[in-house]
């Protein structure tokens, strides 16, 4: 069985929606999927299809969001591949060949010569862990891992957070946010744009909990975190005025959420830990906070489509990752 990929910078097509509702446990986010697609910040969706050169039905589809990532303080344009799909029937006809030959690959192959054309700079991933082998076969992936920390919850009794400052939902979605976001993009050599725009976009799934930290009437953090996975309360994106004091309190506040939601949940809420991907520079933090070392890696992978890039400048070490990116 052969496959012909083809490249789409149009949003969801047709038969993309037919592929995600028939061949994918995600069917059902479709139209919220694209509801969210459209009001993204950024270009627009691509997609890259599959289809057997036999019969003309496609057999696959590899979707691409553009981004932006802040390296060194300049602005790239980026990529992030998601929500690969290939039918059961390519799959079986696949099952015995080399890993590399797998149609997930050649639709990936398509997308990079299409990026690269339109300007991309480079393609960042947080796959499932099964593919990491796979990445670390070719020379031009960066490869790399951040921890989970956790935290068992509830609580004797809430985190005491520091008298200087204050912890409450936010309100707005203000220029103080930008004020934060170019604060927090000077703590990492790397990290995903999260200004505002972008995180209200992210995070205008309701099942997010935002969390504002104030001193002084400044907002010097804000988190956002949910319900996920097996009963754990996961920290995702955060923004701190800087790596001590504004970060241990940013990490109190969602701690704080967490054993709020442990005791008031219920039914399939049940949360039992507070969880984290911990960067090195947060480590300290969350050790203090009485986080330990979990039985889960984030895999990282980075591929640099404009070589101008120096490898050492994005390498996965340098980076914020958070745990929905």
């Amino acid at each position: 069985m052969a496959i012909d990929c083809k490249f789409h910078t149009s949003a969801m097509l047709p038969e993309v929606e037919r592929l995600w509702r028939e061949a994918s446990d995600w069917g059902d986010w479709f139209d919220d999927l694209r509801r969210r697609f459209d009001a993204a910040p950024f270009d627009k969706l691509c997609i890259v299809v599959a289809t057997d050169t036999e019969s003309g039905e496609m057999v696959g589809q590899f979707c691409f969001i553009q981004t932006c990532v802040m390296v060194n303080g300049k602005q790239l344009r980026a990529v992030r591949p998601f929500g690969t799909i290939v039918t059961p029937m390519m799959r079986d006809a696949f099952v015995m060949r080399h890993p590399l030959d797998y149609p997930a690959g050649a639709m990936y192959d398509c997308a990079v010569e299409e990026l690269q054309a339109m300007g991309n700079q480079l393609i960042y991933m947080v796959p499932d862990p099964r593919w990491t082998r796979l990445f670390k076969m070719f020379p031009h992936f960066q490869t790399g891992s951040f921890p989970l920390w956790s935290l068992p919850v509830p609580l004797n009794e809430p985190m005491a957070l520091n008298k200087a400052y204050t912890a409450a939902p936010l309100k707005t979605w203000d220029e103080r946010v930008e004020r934060l976001w170019e604060k927090s993009s000077r703590l990492y050599s790397c990290t995903l744009v999260r200004d505002c725009a972008t995180l209200r976009w992210k995070l205008a799934d309701p099942n997010f909990t935002t969390t504002a930290i104030e001193r002084n009437g400044e907002l010097v953090g804000l988190v956002a975190s949910r319900h996920k996975g097996d009963r754990q309360w996961l920290i995702c994106d955060m923004l701190c005025a800087d790596a001590g004091e504004s970060m241990h309190a940013t990490l109190t506040a969602a701690s704080n959420v967490a054993h709020e939601k442990s005791v008031t949940g219920g039914g399939k809420e049940v949360i039992h830990k507070v969880a984290v991907l911990t960067t090195p520079l947060m480590e300290p933090v969350v050790q203090d906070l009485g986080f330990a070392r979990d039985a889960y890696d984030f895999p990282f992978v980075i591929h640099i489509l404009d070589r101008t890039i120096a490898v050492e400048d994005v390498n996965p070490s340098r980076w914020y990752v958070s745990a929905n990116d």
